[in-house]
């Protein structure tokens, strides 16, 4: 079996969210400490590449392990062979929980916490809410789980729960645990193995349907690989494939917000789609897309930390070397823009270790309309006779860590020398967060434009709008009305343009949604819009003058914010900023 799980979790990565079947959502109550609670084998190392995102979202995750560099999640284990999941739960993992709590300076006894679960995690987790003042010493194939008579799981866990996120959870059962309840093989886990077995004693006695007052998340992977299998524990009619381990439905639950995503059991915990579940479900601010990181937002810069160059390339003197910095602030791999160029001269081949101490390019806005960017370093030799020799051009893609602060959080790429060989870089990003804590969300949007002058007396105004919104100092041009098809509204004067209700000479009704994105909370918001009438030819490109508005960030009212211009002559704007 274990070649077997090993095989099907080695397979290829694939990302993306099914569809969903979702029940209505009760209101996130906070951000309390966040529980990671492992499957089966206990590996606190599965919550290894989770821990980090949930971080930087500005989550709290509770740590089980102190005498270790950074946070770690739970582990446990049975600690005697034939225990049930009931005992590893009320005997081990309530304790682990409560010994926690109180070495992260919490009430071990009334702290509130989230709790995210994979595998069989998810069942422990259930069984601590749904099985208040359980007695769990032994353990009977006919009734279940019985003791001492003292009761062994704590009776408030179901109040001191915010919010359980079940992920890749066994709840339906899995097939797969015939084999550790049956043949055996697996020491002091058979048991447990047994009790994920389909209509077991335990699932019988746990039931698939979420307790009044609860509110669980549950996610199944349904790799499109994996659909051999196929199972519909939902009633819906419809089958899905597994995750490799536990069907793609097993975890769901009546009344649960249930999912699917396109990743096998392994990725539940690494992928992208389902920690940005993950996350939604903790924090419903969250914008979150790609690897489960909040959109990257503030002043950057690009560290060059490491240089390992393997050719000369100016025989006989110190080569002079050039690094060209660009930057794709939108992470969609195009769209560069040209930062600054890093001189540094030494004699090839050579490998420097700058480490944080590295020389850093100029800085660039960030949008915050992106969780990752990408960089791209043009690396060439200028000789004494001014003559540009090419070196390598080398990208990092998918950049999002911020900070390098440790020495660990930098980005590796290599690139093949012009001479030959292969040359290696290493990049850090600095100046920037992805820390929902820091941010806000805000939305500009372009409602409508009175226009009170055609600027053309002979006809209807051919009416083109040129806008900018969004962090000051950064924000696009975007226009509504564009010059580059000569499409427009056509519009007589003293009336109005509706964007996104009228449509123009075209045909075409255009969003008013200008700008969408995460910005710092001390940086300066900026709306500019100017108005034209371009003659098609006629004449010159008339303007109607430029109104604009600013202010901090910080200060915007939460919903939605109405401003109008009512200084100008020809036209009066209307537009508005929704702020989360």
């Amino acid at each position: 079996m274990r070649r077997f799980l090993r095989a099907v979790l080695g397979a290829a990565l694939l990302l993306g969210v099914a569809p969903s079947l979702t029940a209505p959502a009760r209101a996130h109550e906070g951000n309390y400490p966040i529980v990671l609670i492992p499957g089966w084998h206990g590996s606190a190392a599965t919550f290894t590449e989770m821990i980090p995102k949930l971080q930087a979202q500005g989550f709290t995750v509770l740590d089980f392990d102190s005498a270790t560099p950074g946070v770690q999640a739970m582990s446990y284990a049975p600690t005697a062979a034939g225990q049930h999941i009931s005992y590893v739960a009320g005997k081990i993992v309530q304790q682990k929980i409560k010994a926690a709590l109180t070495a992260n300076g919490y009430d071990a006894n009334t702290q509130k916490v989230d709790i995210v679960a994979h595998s069989m995690g998810g069942l422990v987790a259930r069984f601590l809410l749904e099985k208040p003042g359980a007695d769990v010493d032994n353990w009977s194939s006919t009734t279940g789980w019985y003791g001492d008579g003292v009761a062994d799981v704590d009776t408030n866990w179901k109040a001191r729960v915010d919010d359980l996120v079940m992920l890749g959870t066994p709840n339906h059962g899995t097939w797969e645990g015939w084999v550790p309840g049956t043949i055996g093989g697996f020491g002091n886990w058979n048991t447990t193995g047994g009790d994920m077995a389909p209509n077991s004693k335990f699932l019988q006695l746990m039931g698939t349907t979420q307790p009044a007052g609860e509110f669980y998340t549950t996610v199944g992977g349904d790799p499109t690989y994996l659909q051999f299998f196929k199972y519909d524990y939902n009633g819906d009619g419809i089958q899905h494939g597994f995750d490799g381990v536990v069907p793609a439905e097993s975890p769901f639950m009546t009344g649960s917000v249930q999912s699917l995503v396109n990743n096998h059991h392994g990725e539940l915990v690494t992928a992208d789609a389902p920690i940005d579940l993950t996350i939604q479900a903790l924090d419903f601010t969250s914008t979150q897309t790609g690897t489960g990181q909040a959109n990257l937002a503030g002043t950057a810069t690009i560290r060059i930390e490491y240089a390992n160059i393997v050719q000369d390339h100016d025989f006989g003197t110190s080569d002079d070397f050039r690094f060209d910095v660009y930057v794709d602030p939108d992470g969609n791999n195009d769209g560069y823009q040209f930062l600054n160029t890093i001189a540094y001269t030494r004699d090839a081949p050579f490998t420097q270790n700058w480490g944080n101490t590295g020389p850093l390019s100029a800085a660039i806005n960030l949008p915050g309309t992106s969780p990752r960017m990408d960089v791209k370093l043009d690396v060439w030799e200028s000789d004494p006779f001014g003559a540009r020799e090419a070196v390598s051009t080398v990208f990092f893609t998918n950049v999002m860590l911020s900070d390098d602060l440790d020495g660990q959080d930098y980005y590796t790429s290599t690139a093949p020398d012009a001479k030959g060989g292969t040359n290696t870089f290493r990049v850090s990003l600095n100046g920037a967060t992805s820390e929902v804590g820091q941010t806000r969300l805000v939305t500009f949007g372009l409602d409508k434009a009175w226009l009170d002058d055609t600027l053309e007396p002979c006809c209807n105004t051919e009416a083109q709008f040129t806008i900018h919104a969004g962090r000051d100092g950064y924000a696009g041009t975007i226009f509504r009305g564009s010059p580059d098809d000569s499409s427009h509204y056509s519009r007589a004067a003293h009336s109005w343009v509706d964007i996104g209700v009228d449509a123009k000479n075209n045909g075409v009704v255009e969003s008013e949604t200008v700008w969408k994105g995460r910005m710092l909370k001390g940086t300066t918001w900026r709306f500019d819009a100017e108005y034209f009438d371009d003659d098609g030819g006629w004449s010159s490109r008339d303007s109607g003058g430029q109104y604009y508005a600013t202010g901090a960030v910080d200060t915007l009212p939460v919903g939605r914010q109405n401003w109008s211009g009512t200084s100008l002559a020809a036209w009066d704007v209307y537009f508005y900023i929704v702020t989360a």
